[in-house]
């Protein structure tokens, strides 16, 4: 049985496989014609993608010399929706589902009820002790029923779906485990236009955030960002880059605009470039577990 990893960025299709000693033995960034985020364009040209994809998949296997049977599936945070949120937690849980939802609600009037829902205490317990942030996670329905269409086209029985930027803290626990454990520390997913940040103590996550900018404003929202993390309530010890092009470019302005901050990129095979595949990778550590 083969077991691969797919992550949808964009029109991006990266495809990664580990051996029973986690070490890399598959690794590809393949080019598709269309785009993940493209919605009206997935839906009116569905057949051709699927088929496209297949293609894709079939030479894959052909090249590995057995057949895919199982995968992991990898979305990326801008095909979701994220939110922090105070939850009373002193109601129940049909009262708390309840706030969840008129919370979603309040973004997506129209269709809330068409989004996969899920959350996470945060343990902040701020601003009381029973009243605690949650991070809401929901995905579009239509979104998953693609790629589970792009998925079944090829034969592939999908393992789980992961969101790439909480992937990587697998990925974080495995490469570097001495500097999750008892520390504090910032993870910043760099993406053209976006970036997402994790707030992780004593390897747990406290809290998340993102920007969405121009080229032109990146350098003043990472000081904010990084200057409200690091307040009365967090201490920042280390902070973990990882993502497309330009990781290294923020990796270099980080370590003159924070020297007294260690700042890393995150790879697999310790080569910066290669930092896109790290939350592929902390998708295929836990699925080989």
């Amino acid at each position: 049985m083969v077991n691969l990893n797919l992550e949808f960025s964009g029109n991006i299709l990266r495809v990664l496989r580990l051996d029973q000693s986690k070490e890399i033995d598959l690794k590809e960034e393949i080019r598709l014609s269309f785009n993940r985020n493209d919605d009206f364009h997935l839906k009116k040209n569905k057949d051709a993608f699927v088929e496209e994809f297949e293609e894709c998949m079939s030479k894959i296997s052909k090249a590995e010399g057995e057949g895919i049977q199982k995968a992991g599936i990898l979305i990326g945070t801008e095909q979701t929706f994220l939110n922090v949120t105070p939850v009373d937690f002193n109601e129940d849980s049909s009262s708390i589902s309840s706030h969840i939802l008129w919370e979603l609600s309040n973004y997506f009037p129209e269709t809330y009820k068409n989004f996969n829902i899920k959350y996470y205490r945060l343990n902040n317990n701020y601003p009381g002790e029973n009243i605690d942030d949650i991070l809401l996670i929901a995905v579009n329905k239509n979104k998953l029923e693609f790629i589970k269409n792009l998925c079944s086209g090829s034969g592939i029985k999908i393992l789980n779906v992961e969101i790439d930027h909480f992937a990587v803290e697998k990925c974080l626990k495995e490469i570097y485990p001495d500097e999750n454990k008892n520390h504090t520390m910032l993870v910043i997913g760099c993406r053209d236009g976006r970036f997402d940040y994790s707030l992780i103590e004593n390897e747990l996550l406290k809290y998340y955030s993102y920007d969405i900018f121009e080229r032109a404003d990146f350098k003043n929202l990472l000081i904010s960002q990084i200057n409200t993390f690091n307040s009365s309530l967090f201490n920042i010890e280390k902070i973990f880059l990882y993502g497309d092009e330009n990781t290294i470019k923020t990796n270099n302005f980080l370590k003159e605009q924070f020297q007294f901050m260690p700042v890393t990129i995150v790879s697999p095979e310790g080569n910066e470039a290669d930092s896109k595949f790290a939350p592929l990778y902390g998708l295929a550590l836990k699925n080989l577990a």
